[in-house]
């Protein structure tokens, strides 16, 4: 969190525009993203700097090491050594840092055994790229809502109905997760087709997340009502009312 009259001076000193300031901003680079968008109405800037670690092709956090840890301003400045003038503006605003592990889960091969099901970070922890994982989650409590809550719903259907969960909403959670990955390649600049093309990755990001963001959840629900067969109940009501 940087103040943004603090930051709107340390631009202004070295003469960048103080619009970025006010207005979400992400710096791409090689092994390397720094996210801000300012917060509470505007009084604060909140920043998210991304590196990683290409020492190895799945690097695995020790299970020994702390998830969250302090570190210096030294440790995060070198860590983006040779970025631009705004961003280390930027980062040369934060004077004590805290440095956390991002962590996620492997596609599952199914979200449901006998009447247990998992939902949100239990199903599919993800990486923030997209920012989504809290919403994938919200999505899975909506839909089992709309289902668990339907009076027709009773013991000797659930299994059906949370096999309709896992048919509709795994599919696209997994998407979600294995999306969200590909995005910090290219966020990254390591997308093996696209690369440091900046031109590309500006109109590629221009519309990569329509599918997520114009998701039909109640059409799932829909779909999930007529494999249960209600949907064909409640058509045959009406003709008959």
């Amino acid at each position: 969190m940087v103040d943004s009259l603090q930051l709107r001076e340390a631009f202004r000193i070295k003469g960048i525009d103080e619009h970025l300031v006010d207005v979400p901003q992400m710096y791409l680079g090689l092994d390397g993203h720094i996210l801000t968008f300012p917060v509470r109405k505007g009084r604060i800037v909140n920043v998210v700097a991304f590196t990683s670690d290409r020492s190895q092709p799945e690097p695995t956090w020790p299970a020994d090491a702390p998830w969250v840890r302090e570190a210096s301003q030294r440790e995060m400045l070198d860590a983006f050594a040779g970025w631009g003038d705004a961003p280390r503006a930027l980062l040369e605003c934060i004077p004590a840092p805290t440095l956390w592990a991002l962590h996620d889960l492997p596609e599952l091969p199914g979200y449901v055994h006998g009447r247990v099901a998992l939902i949100g970070d239990a199903a599919h922890a993800m990486l923030p790229h997209q920012g989504a994982g809290a919403g994938q989650g919200l999505e899975d409590a909506y839909f089992l809502a709309r289902l668990l809550g339907d009076s027709r719903t009773e013991t000797g259907n659930l299994p059906e109905l949370l096999g309709a969960y896992d048919d509709l909403r795994r599919p696209h959670a997994c998407r979600v997760q294995r999306t969200t990955v590909e995005t910090g390649e290219l966020y990254e600049l390591r997308d093996p087709i696209v690369g440091a093309d900046e031109q590309l990755v500006g109109e590629i990001l221009a519309t990569r997340f329509d599918w997520l963001w114009n998701h039909d959840l109640d059409a799932d629900v829909a779909e999930a009502r007529l494999r249960m067969g209600w949907e064909a109940h409640e058509q045959i009501a009406l003709r008959q009312g």
